[in-house]
């Protein structure tokens, strides 16, 4: 049986998207709370919103991270300050919702071609999750490092290899992984598969980051979903989807034990 969760963008979204899940026993990732525009402003009153319509829900819930501009990696210690202020709030709001995984992207800059950029990235990347890994486990929460651009999951790896933390593990994002890297998925899988607990599945048109049903688009999923199944802990799988018809039109590609 598969242990799967689906995204839900907004809170309008979230009845109908919340059917299915509990129809099914799948839990939910919350990803209103990345944008910018809702944690500077009333985010306990959107807290409080979503615990009431989640009141007696008993799947799994995780969050999605705030990613917008988020430099973790910048030299520069004021952009850097910005995005530990920002994650510190995710976590605050996830344990506050009672989530377990908060998902953040790493945001490499794989167009910077300074030989340089790479090695002193990695170095403030590992310097800088420690803190936070901390406190993660401190509030009952694991965070996931999602890829974007980066075109290597050695990338991805190296961060997670430096830091540590059994607080701190891997999100593989099957979308971005084909749109921005010319390697193989089981190369991905491959070299995340100590730290994979988490996935983002879709499909994509493999040139575009668009969200697209399982049926639709370039990736082999049920290949993709029988190697990530075939790993010794497989991970979560979360439908990230953009609406409730396109995660039901998914959901058949589950092993679902209703």
């Amino acid at each position: 049986m598969d242990r799967a969760l689906l995204s839900c963008e907004r809170f309008r979204d979230l009845p109908a998207i919340l059917e299915i899940a509990q129809a099914n026993g799948l839990g939910l990732e919350l990803q209103e709370f990345a944008d910018p525009g809702i944690l500077e402003g009333d985010w306990r009153g959107h807290v409080t919103r979503y615990r009431k319509a989640l009141s007696g829900f008993e799947g799994e819930l995780a969050l999605h991270g705030a990613f917008f501009d988020l430099f973790c990696g910048s030299p520069d210690r004021q952009v850097t300050a910005i995005a530990r202020e920002r994650f510190r709030q995710n976590l605050t709001i996830a344990a506050e919702l009672g989530a377990h995984v908060v998902n953040f992207h790493i945001n490499f800059l794989p167009l910077i071609d300074d030989p340089g950029y790479l090695p002193g990235w990695l170095k403030r990347q590992i310097a800088f999750w420690p803190p936070l890994a901390q406190e993660a486990g401190t509030l009952g929460v694991t965070i996931v490092l999602e890829n974007m651009w980066e075109p290597d999951p050695a990338i991805q790896r190296q961060v997670l290899d430096g830091v540590h933390s059994p607080h701190l593990r891997a999100c593989l994002d099957v979308g971005h992984a084909r749109i921005y890297s010319k390697l193989a998925l089981e190369t991905w899988i491959d070299t995340l598969a100590p730290y994979l607990v988490y996935t983002h599945l879709h499909n994509t048109n493999g040139q575009q980051d668009i969200h697209m049903k399982f049926d639709d688009g370039v990736l082999d999923m049920p290949a993709i979903l029988n190697r990530l199944r075939s790993l010794p802990h497989p991970p979560i799988f979360c439908l990230e989807l953009p609406d409730a018809a396109t995660l039901q039109a998914s959901l058949e590609h589950l092993q679902l034990g209703k």
